[in-house]
């Protein structure tokens, strides 16, 4: 895991039907991203929150992935550690060839923040 207990910590896990669950993470202002991504007034980089919902997903199935397609991602709003400290990270995986499809969203009580579906294949 590369990200997780830096960039953001996991709070909670509510598991749901088959792959399914929803963490509830807090994004650390203090990672060291945000000293490159527009100190004083730090946003999410992108690339981060594609990062998060894999390693939600390695927590989810318990076995080691790497992402073979992204089919859409989109960015919905500006995430920001002080906007919004705290996120739910809902992934759904389903079987599919050398691992899973990916349906995932970053999102608030207020707004979503990512859109992301694609494939995730064990590493």
């Amino acid at each position: 895991m590369l990200l997780e207990n830096k960039f953001y910590r996991v709070l909670s896990e509510e598991r749901g039907e088959g792959l399914s669950a929803k963490y509830r993470v807090a994004i650390l202002p203090e990672c060291n991203v945000y000293d490159g991504h527009f100190p004083g007034d730090p946003v999410c980089p992108g690339v981060c929150n594609i990062e998060t919902i894999k390693e939600c997903a390695i927590l989810l199935c318990g076995e080691q992935l790497r992402y073979s397609t992204i089919k859409q991602c989109r960015l919905t709003a500006l995430a920001t550690p002080t906007v919004c400290p705290e996120v739910d990270v809902q992934v759904n995986l389903s079987p599919s060839g050398e691992g899973y499809a990916l349906q995932a969203t970053i999102a608030d009580d207020r707004q979503t923040y990512m859109i992301l579906k694609g494939q995730l294949d064990k590493a």
